[in-house]
């Protein structure tokens, strides 16, 4: 465990980062209300709108994560050519998120996850417009396109799946190949079944549950051996397996180690993900591949995100606030 200066260090140069964040895009919308009757069409409560709210989802919110540690960012993904796209652009601009490697497609939608909330924050419903099916050849050229102009600018790449059509295993081998020319690091956030294509990236983050699944392994399987598996299969430096309480294992060619959870309130686990990979990827900027303090921060990071309700994003204040408290309770328990 590092010094409380240290960390703060590192925290204090993100500023310094620049990353490359290329995935699925979600536009979060909440829409408020009261809800105090039944619909006399069918016994469903009737929502009298008040508010509507809306939050970058999936691969927007970690660009977010970055952007608001203070961190340089860039978005690369695609969206429809529609009013939730403008929306979004509005409010990746009021963030100062570099939206210059976003394309839209007319043939797809914008992903967006619409939740109906009554007064007391019960969720009514969720209901998602989406596009699933994998982008068209010609939307792989032009993203790939966008990002050959802005990864050399980059200090890492980071892939988050939310598996919306976008990262293809074809695209994807030429995103790792190009960043791999570039030496430039990759981490992924990964999602599904199959694993291989994320072949030859530097890190990845699955959880206990998705490791097993990738390497056809029983769910009650060491995470030391899933993680080795996918290592060795994959051509991957290092993987970290999330495992919820009880930490994060991170197994590299000669370490294993596993770093435990930030004790905390769990209000929402929703978006600590994000959280967590962000403060890695930066830290690891900074440190140039201090993987183990880069984990040490990251955990960090996810601890402050499950704190609060709903995809949120992590400032610097609250992660040396986390710290700060974590550290004390640790000198009180010695």
């Amino acid at each position: 465990m590092n010094d409380k200066n240290k960390l703060f260090q590192i925290i204090d140069n993100f500023k310094n980062c620049n990353v490359l964040v290329v995935g699925d895009i979600i536009l979060d919308e909440y829409i408020w209300g009261k809800a105090n009757r039944l619909s006399p069409e069918a016994p469903v409560p009737v929502l009298e709108v008040g508010k509507y709210e809306y939050i970058l989802g999936g691969a927007a919110n970690v660009a977010n994560n970055i952007r608001s540690l203070a961190g340089n960012v860039t978005l690369a993904g695609i969206t429809g050519d529609d009013s939730q796209a403008e929306k979004l652009g509005e409010i990746l601009n009021n963030r100062n998120i570099n939206s210059s490697c976003l394309i839209k497609d007319s043939s797809r939608l914008t992903t967006v996850k619409s939740r109906l909330l009554a007064q007391n924050r019960q969720q009514l419903v969720r209901f998602d417009r989406e596009v699933k099916e994998p982008i068209s050849a010609e939307t792989e050229i032009k993203l790939t396109g966008k990002i050959s102009e802005y990864a050399s600018d980059a200090d890492l790449i980071l892939l988050s799946d939310y598996a919306k059509g976008v990262l293809t295993e074809t695209f994807l081998k030429k995103v790792i190949s190009l960043a791999r020319e570039l030496n430039k690091p990759v981490l992924v956030d990964p999602k599904g079944l199959d694993f291989t294509k994320y072949c030859g990236s530097t890190l990845i983050t699955p959880n206990r549950l998705e490791a097993a699944r990738a390497t056809k392994s029983p769910q009650e399987s060491e995470p030391e051996m899933l993680a080795q598996k996918i290592r060795q299969q994959l051509n991957i430096e290092h993987v970290l397996v999330t495992l919820g309480e009880e930490g994060i294992l991170v197994s590299s060619e000669n370490k294993i180690k596993t770093i435990p959870a930030v004790t905390s309130e769990v209000y929402d686990v929703t978006g600590a993900g994000d959280s967590l990979i962000s403060g890695i990827s930066l830290a690891l900027i900074v440190t140039k591949g201090d993987l183990e303090t880069s984990v040490e921060i990251g955990n960090y990071a996810a601890g402050v995100a499950v704190r609060k309700i709903g995809t949120t994003a992590v400032t610097p204040a609250e992660l040396k606030n986390i710290i700060e408290l974590h550290l004390m309770k640790k000198t009180i328990a010695v």
